[in-house]
């Protein structure tokens, strides 16, 4: 009889998992992020970048198994090519009804060699505010805090290294709040 308690048991805590990957993908569904957003939907990320920037997606997909992803498509200054980015999403949760919080991991290849962005492998926390049919990233940060890229609804940087350098080769211990505050992201109806 213990041996089929304890079997119960164990089989209870392998569906832990699936539940929590059922939750984060019905709080993103509630959320009413399912789908591909962009700060601007007319600008194509499959297009060269201007002097004026470059056309990005990024697209939140619930399959129907397994946990869901953030898939963020970015153009370059190279015709026909962009950067693809996924991200793993390992928990979603409401925090305020105009609030939900990401944890997730970006999945390799390494997105840029830049020491203080985000890096394959690296757990982060996402805030992201509803602003009317559209959102805002309010907080981003490495879980440990070691990184951060967004605070209260504006963008974080480093401060500029030090001369003669031109960028960081170790993580920094500083962070700058700019006067930046994050775009919004409206759902594009072309996707």
């Amino acid at each position: 009889m213990r041996g089929l308690a304890f079997g119960v048991i164990v089989a209870c805590l392998g569906l832990v998992p699936a539940a929590a990957e059922e939750s984060a993908a019905e709080v993103i569904r509630s959320f009413g992020l399912i789908g591909t957003w962009s700060v601007d939907c007319k600008r194509d990320p499959n297009q060269v970048c201007t002097n004026n920037g470059c056309g990005a997606r990024l697209t939140y997909v619930v399959p129907f198994s397994g946990p869901p992803t953030i898939r963020n498509v970015i153009g370059t200054f190279s015709p026909g090519q962009v950067r693809t980015f996924v991200s793993t999403i390992y928990s979603a949760t409401r925090v305020a009804d105009d609030k939900i919080k990401i944890v997730s991991v970006q999945d390799p290849p390494p997105s840029t060699t830049l020491v203080w962005w985000r890096q394959p492998g690296e757990v982060w926390e996402i805030v992201l505010l509803k602003v009317g049919d559209k959102y805002r990233t309010f907080s981003a940060h490495r879980e440990d805090r070691k990184k951060i890229d967004v605070e209260e609804g504006f963008e974080v940087r480093p401060p500029p290294p030090p001369p003669p350098a031109k960028a960081y080769d170790v993580l920094l211990t500083q962070w700058v709040r700019t006067q930046r505050q994050m775009p919004l992201f409206e759902k594009c109806s072309d996707q």
